[in-house]
């Protein structure tokens, strides 16, 4: 009785562990771009500087960002917010500036387009629905302020998307997806 019993705790662990396992696996090839639901596709990608003069001031210095993503929804139909935070508030597209120097967003804005691809509002949150099988175009453009003579980029660490609006959680695309550098000078 006693070698039963422990057979069946050591099953369990094992269980547990490959459970465990599996859920990491997810993770590690999520951060490699595989994901079961979604296939992400770098498009067009710039990055240019622009300097603002000012009278009798410091010039102002801005790194304008164009970034376009196509997404495709694989097995099922997913819907991904039509939004874009460097916060850890869950949005569709979570970024963060790395540069050289300190900089700040001044507007960030994302548009998507594509056969098929409607938009759904669900309270005050507005999401892109796209079909199984069907490819969204997202046109994602940021400008930030910096400093002169420093170097930025645009890293989109995350991408959420949900597979039914009624989810409470959102699934991610974890491979960032980087833009070109802009030197400010």
């Amino acid at each position: 009785m006693a070698k039963t019993t422990q057979g069946k705790q050591l099953l369990k662990e094992l269980a547990t562990q490959l459970k465990h396992l599996q859920e990491e696996l997810i993770v590690a090839n999520k951060a490699e771009g595989k994901d079961e639901f979604i296939s992400v596709k770098l498009g067009k990608d710039q990055a240019r500087f622009e300097r603002i003069k000012v009278e009798g001031e410091k010039d102002k210095a801005f790194g304008k960002f164009f970034i376009i993503i196509e997404v495709t929804a694989k097995k099922s139909d997913i819907f991904l917010p039509l939004s874009i935070a460097s916060g850890k508030k869950p949005t569709g597209f979570m970024y963060q500036i790395e540069g050289t120097g300190e900089g700040i967003i001044t507007t960030a804005d994302v548009t998507v387009r594509g056969e098929g691809i409607s938009q759904v509002t669900l309270g005050t949150l507005l999401y892109a629905k796209i079909p199984v099988g069907k490819t969204a175009t997202f046109r994602i453009q940021t400008t930030i302020r910096g400093k002169l003579g420093k170097t930025y980029k645009i890293i989109l660490n995350r991408i959420n998307y949900k597979l039914t609006l009624a989810d409470a959680r959102y699934q991610q695309y974890l491979k960032p997806i980087m833009s070109d550098s802009v030197k400010l000078t």
